[in-house]
């Protein structure tokens, strides 16, 4: 059954209970994402980090047209964008409905290269994507507890040596063949269904539909690993555990996914070098400059710089030392680029900090009644506080804290509502927050203990 605008409504209860009685959803949101522009090169690079991956997903290009109109036009085009604006927050506010309905039922959530289809969906249902990677991945967890990449799974054993092409279509016929046995479905009266005879590919229900059959047939393939063998397992088996919260990571060459239950990989790149040159070089200019280092990867990262991989790491510090001299171009290690990054950062990040701190200093040597601290401090027990997105407070730790703690338990609502950011210190503060974070970190949620028959797959470490 198609949902559409004019209909949702009406079907809501339909969905609801859809969702009540479903095993797992599978979603896809048909979005061009990284790939779409100019040049894909030019936008992705095979050494992202996780970080810098997501920064490029994140980020968005603002086109501004400027044109003359007179009073009247400028109106119509005033009621126009006020029209579609509001026609948008309907439409949003709407379906974010049933995605409050699948966060609420805590079922899984199953795509296939889903990453760009999760932060769209936290992006334009919950609040704007955070700047931060591991706040994402915090947000991400409240809003799908439990996500499964089926383009990750496929690409793990025990399928990688049996899958040549994890690409959904191809994956989608692969599955059909032995030693898979793809599910009988049948559709409920009045409900058609999609023929994967006749292929609707690049339609989002489609594909989100064959992404569930490939999930059911890869789900039930590890149960022939079983003593006995079990023919069917459901998504609530404890076998598709290591795949969770693991999202596949598009052309990165030595980190397969994202984790977001925890810190991504971190390969040690010790035979990677950062490459400087001028702007008319070309990949046949790289080539040249390492011919007499055998076989090299190239990785653009822009018009002037690029990651040159060796096959030997020994030879590195041979092609560091060969730069020492030349005027056009420099090399240095992968180590030594992240280093230099990391200070330049840390130097942007310091005049922030130490403002913040002799702001801070002046705080505590005022009394907080000063109608311009109240004006910046958040009190929780204050109306404003429920509408603060252009205000900071100015010891945001505490408020998190003291917001976190009441989660817990840890404060009552009367306590809550009598907390006040002026009379803390930030270092209280971040101490309640870090200990709020253990508390997270100890408490393991329901069903997370993993059984023996867990163990017989592992997403690897290394890919």
């Amino acid at each position: 059954m198609e949902i559409i605008r004019s209909n949702f409504k009406s079907n809501l209860q339909k969905v609801y209970q859809a969702i009540e009685e479903a095993d797992f959803f599978a979603i896809d949101g048909e979005f061009s994402g990284i790939s779409d522009g100019p040049s894909v090169t030019a936008l992705t690079n095979g050494f992202d980090t996780p970080e810098e991956r997501y920064q490029k997903l994140k980020k968005k290009e603002r086109y501004i047209v400027v044109s003359k109109v007179d009073e009247e036009e400028r109106k119509r085009r005033e009621q126009q964008k006020h029209a579609k604006e509001q026609e948008e927050l309907n439409d949003a506010v709407g379906f974010s409905r049933v995605i409050h309905a699948i966060a609420n039922s805590g079922k899984l959530v199953i795509g296939h290269n889903m990453l760009l289809d999760v932060m769209h969906t936290v992006h334009q249902f919950y609040c704007p994507l955070p700047a931060d990677l591991n706040e994402f991945k915090e947000m991400t967890a409240c809003v799908f507890p439990r996500l499964l990449d089926t383009k990750l799974m496929a690409s793990t054993q025990p399928f990688k040596d049996i899958i040549n092409n994890t690409s959904l279509a191809e994956l989608e016929k692969r599955l059909k063949e032995t030693p898979f046995n793809p599910p009988k479905v049948e559709s409920a009266e009045g409900f058609p269904s999609y023929d994967t005879a006749s292929e609707q590919l690049h339609e989002a229900g489609y594909d989100a539909y064959i992404t569930g059959l490939c999930f059911i047939s890869m789900a039930d393939y590890l149960g022939s690993f079983l003593s006995p063998p079990k023919i069917h397992v459901s998504a609530r088996s404890k076998l598709i555990e290591p795949f969770f919260n693991k999202l596949f990571l598009m052309r990165v060459m030595d980190i397969p996914y994202l984790n977001l239950e925890g810190p991504d990989l971190q390969p040690k790149r010790d035979h990677v070098l950062h490459v400087t040159f001028p702007k008319e070089w070309k990949t046949s200019d790289l080539y040249q400059l390492f011919s007499a280092f055998g076989n090299i990867q190239i990785s653009w990262i822009d018009d002037t710089s690029a990651f040159v991989s060796l096959s030997q790491p020994e030879q590195v510090q041979i092609a560091v030392n060969t730069s020492k001299y030349a005027e056009s171009y420099r090399i240095q290690t992968y180590a030594e680029y992240v280093g230099k990054k990391h200070k330049e950062k840390q130097i942007k990040r310091k005049w922030p900090e130490e403002s913040w701190k002799e702001v801070e200093r002046k705080r505590l040597n005022t009394p907080c009644i000063s109608y311009a601290l109240q004006n910046h401090c958040y009190r929780t027990n204050s109306p404003a506080a429920t509408s603060t997105a252009g205000k900071r407070s100015l010891s945001p730790s505490l408020a998190e804290a003291g917001m976190e703690a009441s989660v817990s338990g840890e404060i009552s609502d009367p306590e809550l509502e009598q907390t006040d950011s002026c009379a803390e210190s930030p270092s209280e503060g971040r101490k309640k927050a870090k200990k709020f974070k253990r508390m997270k970190k100890d408490l393991s949620p329901a069903g997370s203990v993993s059984d023996s028959s867990a163990k017989l797959f592992e997403v690897p470490d290394t890919w």
